[in-house]
């Protein structure tokens, strides 16, 4: 740690850690921080550690070290519906009832974090005269510190100096970011103290009162320092009414694709976005001008979870590295809630904000691979058999690379490749089963798998397709 900085290290006692995101937010340290000094006997420390804990909220968001670590095959347990009045009113009505029936499934995803730790450190830049007033009361906060994430999430915390050289990634604030994460503000602590309040008198004879999380926090973008980025932002798929999650056959990812941009052309359209710029930059109407400038409407099938069915129900709107993010941002905001219609003009699907990760891991996030599969199949630019419909492997794998160098990965960059027409991922269907608009019908497509130098962060898409979700991968953790 510089002269400069302020570190708050953690370390994940069981290795294990089960919050949605990662790396773990600025925001759920300072949580836990709170909570360690309000637990038992460590109250008596929280009339020293409060002005410590005024100060943190007021920082800039924090620079996060983390270890590298790697998700767990997800499981679903039963737990309480919060529904026993249910029972109680039959048992007063002289009926029998089961509370051990009134139970929800709940899907549980952890991961596992390497080495022994810390597995996380958060540095904020300060003063020499600051960080001598508040180190010391910070270190007797953060060693109040007892689970960090779930409850089962055990972990310990310390102020620390020197800076391990061993942890994974540094995430930096940047706009915009591979990762939105809560961080703490002015009014963060009496936020947390009244949700405290709510959740102690929740229960009353009119019912319970469920609005007792916290709320006072805001949100930042975070990247891997060094690392390459693409503005994009995500959405669910909902039905048309905004009810129930809606999901859509792998092999329509175009249609999809279409619903979203007309979608995105007509909302920027009322924003006062010129004609000219949603015709070329949104709607990829680039006659002469450069056909990597555009926005990439790409639809996410299923391939983890509890439903890897390859069914699409979640979908990304991408911009070019190169770009600073400004029709991610408004698109964020304008299509939030936006009903989508199909080519007849009828309601198809709604599209809803998400605040994690959770599906979209496969394909974006903070991990990085250096192996990718393709989910639906690239689209090659030109044909790869010879005169009898054998395909030619050297040409196959040079149009491949030429592909990837078109999608901004150089040929110096890939290990290696192979290429099939079967599915690479279960749930999805074979390269020729894939529906693709009518000026690449004619061109050949197949399933790829890329193993590339170094690690690389996703979204990856390749092939003259990309930008129908036609060529999109999923990293596979090797």
């Amino acid at each position: 740690m510089s002269a400069d900085q302020l570190a708050i290290a953690v370390t994940f006692l069981t290795g294990r850690y089960h919050g949605a995101e990662w790396p773990p937010s600025p925001a759920r340290l300072y949580q836990a921080l709170v909570a360690g000094v309000m637990t038992g006997g460590y109250r008596t420390l929280f009339p020293k550690i409060e002005p410590a804990l005024r100060w943190l909220e007021q920082q800039q968001a924090p620079s996060i070290l983390a270890s590298s670590s790697h998700e767990l095959a997800p499981y679903r347990i039963a737990v309480p519906n919060n529904d026993l009045d249910r029972a109680g009113l039959e048992w007063a009505a002289g009926r029998q009832a089961n509370p051990a029936e009134y139970r929800t499934m709940k899907a549980i995803q952890s991961r596992t974090v390497d080495d022994e730790g810390p597995h996380v450190i958060y540095q904020w830049r300060a003063s020499a005269p600051e960080i001598e007033t508040w180190t010391e009361v910070l270190r007797k906060a953060a060693r109040c510190l007892h689970t960090f994430g779930w409850g089962i999430d055990m972990a310990f915390a310390d102020v620390i100096y020197p800076e391990p050289q061993s942890l994974g990634d540094r995430f930096i604030p940047s706009e915009p970011g591979s990762v939105d994460l809560n961080i703490p503000i002015a009014g963060t602590l009496e936020d947390l103290q009244a949700s405290y309040q709510r959740f102690l008198v929740r229960t009353s004879g009119k019912g319970v009162d469920t609005h007792t999380r916290p709320s006072m926090f805001d949100t930042k973008g975070y990247s891997i320092e060094g690392e390459r980025r693409r503005p994009l932002v995500r959405f669910r798929l909902l039905d048309a009414d905004a009810e129930k999650p809606q999901s859509i056959p792998w092999a329509h990812c175009m249609r999809v694709a279409a619903w979203v941009r007309h979608a995105a052309a007509d909302a920027l359209t009322t924003l006062g976005w010129s004609q000219d710029e949603i015709a070329s930059y949104i709607q990829g109407h680039t006659a002469d001008g450069d056909k990597s400038r555009r926005v990439s409407y790409v639809p996410l099938p299923n391939i983890s979870g509890p439903y890897p069915d390859g069914r699409i129900r979640r979908v990304i709107i991408v911009e070019p590295a190169a770009e600073p993010g400004n029709a991610a941002r408004a698109l964020q905001r304008v299509l939030s809630g936006r009903v989508l219609t199909n080519d007849a003009d009828e309601p198809a699907a709604c599209l809803m904000p998400v605040d994690d990760f959770g599906g979209f891991e496969p394909y974006v996030g903070s991990q990085a691979s250096h192996t990718w599969r393709s989910v639906t199949p690239v689209v090659l630019h030109g044909f790869n058999v010879q005169r009898r419909g054998v395909i030619d492997v050297a040409k196959t794998e040079k149009l491949l690379l030429r592909a990837f160098e078109m999608a901004g990965y150089p040929v110096n960059t890939i290990a290696r490749l192979s290429f099939q027409a079967g599915p690479l991922w279960r749930g999805t269907g074979h390269s020729a089963a894939m529906l693709v608009p009518q000026h690449l019908a004619k061109y050949p497509r197949v399933h790829v798998e890329v193993t590339f130098k170094t690690s690389v962060e996703g979204p990856i898409l390749a092939g003259i397709g990309r930008h129908y979700g036609i060529g999109v991968f999923a990293r596979t953790n090797r």
